[in-house]
């Protein structure tokens, strides 16, 4: 009995080593990521798991069927290797909305002579560039598609992920000045363009928008005065906008737009289901009439599912960006259960106090994305509050938003298809894989935004301001590899296109293991910084888009993480200070923050630019929101006052029996002021505070978040207090305690 159980379990075992060798030794072809659905003039690349032998690759082994089975033309090419075969399209391309097969046989080789372990065959729809989403069915085949290449290629990162113009030189109407005074404006990237902040002025009333709340304050010096306070229930405010009688607040609503129950519907795959989630991120945009400032009343409402991207005001128009993960969650489910409408549902109270579901007639997907997040581009006409909101809905989400007076332009980090045919694979899970950039460029005509072109970069953006538009062109910097990667070192470029997003020229390879921290493009000139252990400002020349070439460059300590122009000749640089220091666990020195750092910069000779001034701020552990947040810096409408706040520490040496290190501690928190010139450089002309004097750690409610001026009257706002400075006279003159803050919690 024992021999024939011992024989049973060899057989068993010999059956599986068998199984075992054949499967590892299949010989597999695979598309990476492919989808069902492709543009006319789509190329193909399969990948193989060997070598393959390309002599057997006939026009009989490798075929192209129409829906008629019918044999279409095509030829195909090889990459060096002989592992990806690129199935060219036809000379005029696919025709549209027509089905097409293609089929490898079985019996092409590889270079060993082995055969591949199964015929391959790919089955897709030819469709426009930006084809309309045809109906549920076609909608719920491009989300599962992209659901299940999301768990394939995690090792590979397979994904887009939804991770600019000359600035104010100086900024942009917030609202109407109600007086003649001088009034400081959101410091923006494009002059004419508004964007939204947490604090607004019209020159009269100030409107500072708190966590869960909106302040009015009268702006009138010595007698200013809290005049109302707008509270909306389950509403986090992220930015306002002011445009003549209205204000408008952005930010985050928790009560949920969607219908309680959604509809049943069978599903087209009887395995598969669809729930509703837990939480559903929403934007939304409250529109008060502010005639009267002590009752604001609310008239309107706009809510989007998704989380805000950007927002932008021009002309009397509001735009919106939202990134939406579609409410579903595919999983193994043999009763296939019930589902909920996928799409991303929208409330617009010109026309309905319901939210809806968005129309597939404005819903579209890019072919060659495999995002399965939607981005929802919106525009309100601020002139009429009875119009309905425009809404444009594409499968596939973005990044980063620049917008010029033409065009909205969107920004998607794409990364590399893993071709690893191992599924149990592990050695590249959670690698980060050097991504390139897809960007989109939209054509805006008051409310309308359409579709104009698209184009990719090598590398990744730092911000909205490695993008910008002037002089019929269209100017990107990008990073492209990873800082720390030395076997593939990153390196920075920067590429010109028209407006058709054709490329013109380009400047690559500056700075090779280093990563962009800022950018400012200017008339025909862009200024890069770019940082690892010390600071190069590369000064690049684009008078010819089609030549563009690096003019000078300086290097210094630390680095600027914002560019902003002070004259045509001087730029001023906010960042952060850096020194290199000798650590015990390495043999190479560290680089270590040590404070915050103004520099300006003199690029009268663009050969030889120089750091003509600098001002170094508190030590390591200081910072301040200018360093990733353009819009909180404050600028005298007509003097060359500039002010940011900021919490500033300090560090010691301790030594303690054999240890020693440092204790860093709290120092300061607060506005600076500064008055910066070309020729007198960087002056420091006051402080302002709002915290109480010998605390050890600063309290977050006193912390100074933003600063506006009207004529010689500064106005700092912390969620505690307003305090009102007199300019000429250097000295707070009023301090006006706000209302207390509701807690959400």
């Amino acid at each position: 009995m024992k021999k024939i159980l011992w024989l049973c379990v060899i057989v068993i075992l010999g059956i599986g080593v068998l199984t075992y060798s054949l499967l590892s030794n299949s010989i597999t072809a695979q598309i990476p990521a492919a989808s069902s659905y492709a543009p006319a003039f789509k190329d193909w690349s399969i990948h193989f798991s060997e070598p393959m032998n390309p002599e057997t690759f006939t026009n009989d082994s490798v075929q192209v069927f129409d829906q008629r089975n019918d044999t279409i033309e095509v030829d195909f090419d090889w990459n060096e290797d002989n592992t990806i075969l690129t199935v060219k399209a036809p000379e005029n391309g696919y025709q549209l909305d027509e089905s097409y097969r293609i089929n490898i046989s079985e019996r092409v080789e590889t270079t060993k002579g082995d055969q591949l372990s199964q015929e391959f065959t790919h089955v897709f729809q030819a469709v426009e560039d930006l084809p309309k989403i045809a109906g549920e069915s076609q909608l719920l085949t491009l989300l599962e598609e992209r659901m299940e290449k999301r768990r394939q290629q995690y090792d590979g990162v397979v994904m887009e992920n939804a991770e600019a113009d000359t600035a104010t030189e100086e900024s942009s109407a917030s609202g109407e000045a109600g007086n003649n005074a001088p009034t400081s404006d959101t410091n923006v990237q494009v002059d004419g363009i508004d964007e939204g902040d947490t604090i607004k002025t019209d020159g009269d009333y100030i409107y500072f928008a708190r966590e869960n709340d909106i302040v009015i304050a009268a702006a009138k010096g010595k007698n200013s005065t809290v005049v109302s306070k707008i509270d909306e229930d389950h509403f986090h405010t992220q930015e306002l906008y002011l445009h003549k009688n209205l204000l408008i607040s952005i930010g985050i609503t928790e009560k949920s737009i969607r219908p309680e129950k959604a509809p049943n519907r069978s599903l087209p795959n009887a395995d598969t289901a669809i729930y509703p989630p837990v939480h559903a991120p929403q934007t939304t945009a409250y529109i008060y009439d502010i005639s009267d400032k002590k009752n604001p009343k609310r008239v309107r409402e706009f809510t989007m599912e998704g989380a805000l991207m950007a927002s932008r005001k021009m002309d009397g128009f509001l735009y919106l960006v939202g990134n939406n993960h579609p409410p579903y969650h595919i999983m193994s489910d043999k009763q296939g259960n019930k589902d909920v409408e996928v799409r991303p549902f929208i409330k617009d109270t010109a026309v309905s106090e319901q939210g809806e579901p968005v129309d597939y007639e404005d819903m579209y997907f890019f072919p060659e994305s495999h995002d399965e997040r939607f981005m929802l581009l919106t525009s309100l006409d601020l002139s009429d509050m009875e119009k309905e909101a425009n809404v444009e809905t594409y499968l596939g989400a973005s990044n980063q938003m620049y917008m010029s007076k033409n065009h909205i332009y969107t920004a998607v980090n794409k990364y590399p298809v893993s071709t690893n045919n191992n599924q149990n694979s592990t050695a590249e899970i959670a690698i980060a894989r050097p991504a390139d950039t897809k960007i989109i460029q939209f054509k805006i005509d008051q409310e309308d935004i359409t579709y104009h072109a698209s184009t990719i970069v090598k590398g990744t953006l730092i911000n909205q301001f490695a993008m910008d538009e002037r002089n019929e062109t269209f100017r990107v910097a990008t990073t492209k590899g990873l800082a720390w990667q030395e076997e593939q070192p990153s390196t920075n470029n920067l590429y010109t296109f028209d407006l058709d997003l054709k490329p013109l020229g380009k400047v690559e390879g500056l700075a090779e293991g280093e990563r962009i921290y800022s950018v400012r493009f200017m008339d025909h000139v862009a200024y890069m910084v770019t940082f690892k252990q010390v600071d190069p400002l590369f000064v690049i020349d684009l008078q010819d888009a089609k030549n563009p070439k690096v003019l000078g460059k300086l290097k210094i300590p630390g680095f600027s993480n914002y560019l902003h122009p002070l004259d045509d000749h001087h730029v001023i640089g906010f960042g952060q200070h850096t020194e290199l220091r000798d650590v015990e666990w390495d043999d190479e020195p560290q680089v270590q923050q040590a404070g915050l750092k103004i520099s300006v910069f003199d690029v009268s000779d663009p050969t030889k630019p120089k750091e003509k001034y600098s001002e170094i701020l508190g030590q390591r552990g200081s910072h301040s929101e200018i360093n990733y947040n353009h819009k909180s810096l404050y600028k005298h409408p007509e003097k060359n006052l500039f002010g940011f706040p900021a919490q500033l520490s300090e560090t010691k040496v301790i030594h303690k029996g054999d240890a020693t290190y440092e204790d860093m501690s709290f120092v300061y928190e607060g506005a600076f002021l500064y008055e910066i010139t070309p020729e007198k450089g960087i002056e420091l002309k006051d402080t302002i505070t709002h915290q109480k004097k010998d605390i050890p750690h600063p309290r977050w409610e006193s912390q100074i978040k933003r600063m506006v001026s009207v004529g010689d009257i500064l106005y700092t706002f912390s969620f505690e207090h307003m305090k009102v400075y007199n300019i000429k006279e250097e000295n707070v003159i009023k301090s006006v305690e706000l209302p207390d803050l509701k807690r959400p919690y």
